[in-house]
């Protein structure tokens, strides 16, 4: 497997989610199933071929089928997208990142106020050790 993969695009991003949220390794036709948008087979086989090929997937034959599980972590790949991102636009400073990140879509509820408190607090702390 390559240190550096390559980025991913919506499909691939969109079926490493489907992976991700499965608690086993799914066939194509289990894949397709779980996507919200409707995809062709083909179309979903190749784009596991090409993630498996890359290094993101694991591929275990089983019977005619092949299975496919994650071999990349949910944070591994979002660290490789926003990590350039706050590099380009933000001169490495992450933290600079974080407001345009909460103030996207929606008001946040006061639990996830409450969970980013705590992380940011987390942070302070490993920061002052």
């Amino acid at each position: 497997m390559e240190s550096k993969q390559a980025q991913l695009g919506n499909l691939e991003l969109a079926v490493m989610k489907v992976l991700w949220d499965s608690k086993e390794a799914l066939e194509v036709k289990e894949v397709v199933d779980r996507l919200r948008e409707d995809r062709a087979y083909t179309t979903v086989m190749t784009t596991l071929s090409r993630l498996h090929k890359k290094g993101y997937l694991h591929q275990k034959k089983e019977g005619r089928s092949f299975l496919y599980s994650p071999r990349i972590s949910r944070d591994t790949v979002l660290r490789k997208i926003i990590t350039p991102v706050a590099n380009f636009l933000f001169n490495g400073d992450i933290r600079q990142i974080v407001p345009h990140l909460l103030g996207m879509d929606r008001e946040l509820s006061e639990r996830e106020r409450s969970e980013l408190r705590e992380i940011s607090d987390d942070i302070k702390d490993e920061v002052d050790e």
